[in-house]
């Protein structure tokens, strides 16, 4: 029995023309259509068309952040045992921290890459939101030294706000801090 192995351009289903755009705009994400067009022989509206096409595939995103390969932000990659892991998952799904966050097999089932401006703001993270919950077994946690490639990082601005207590508007953990009510005085 001859069992066929499939390719990308099987399981994605693109072709060659495909392939080089996405080559391309992955090395220049600045290329032009017309630039693109010369390249693989086709019209300018017919590269548009492709490129859109690829988008909509989600074969193509854009995405905004800091090239870590570039910047001097802080990356640990936390890898996360769990009891109950979509716990976990709903609890940092909108952490501005965990910038990708990744369910795994193998002794950890969570991945998570967390960016920061300094280590001591990632290690308190890491304490408040996994090493003191209850569903998590083991936590093991890396330190990235350098990017060998470009990879770019989403970073949400609330970070700037953490006081080691939560990290934000919509932190899950901000249920579980007590709720002080302040007496405002009426001017008589």
């Amino acid at each position: 029995m001859d069992i066929k192995k499939k390719n990308f351009s099987d399981l994605l289903s693109i072709d060659e023309a495909d392939k080089k755009i996405i080559e391309m705009m992955e090395e220049n994400p600045d290329i032009t259509h017309s630039d693109i067009a010369k390249e693989i022989e086709k019209s300018q509206p017919a590269v548009g068309a492709r490129i859109l096409k690829l988008e909509r595939k989600h074969l193509l995103t854009k995405q905004v952040g800091f090239n870590i390969k570039k910047v001097d932000i802080k990356v640990a990659i936390v890898y996360i045992s769990t009891k109950d892991v979509e716990a976990i998952v709903k609890k940092i799904v909108n952490c501005p921290f965990i910038n990708h966050a990744f369910k795994i097999s193998g002794e950890f089932n969570l991945l998570c890459f967390i960016a920061a401006s300094d280590l001591q703001t990632i290690e308190k993270l890491v304490d408040l939101c996994f090493r003191r919950d209850d569903n998590v077994i083991n936590v093991k946690t890396n330190i990235l030294i350098e990017s060998i490639h470009d990879f770019v990082v989403p970073i949400d601005f609330q970070i700037e706000n953490f006081d080691g207590r939560y990290c934000g508007p919509g932190c899950s953990l901000q249920d579980e801090i007590p709720k002080f009510k302040f007496n405002i005085e009426k001017e008589t």
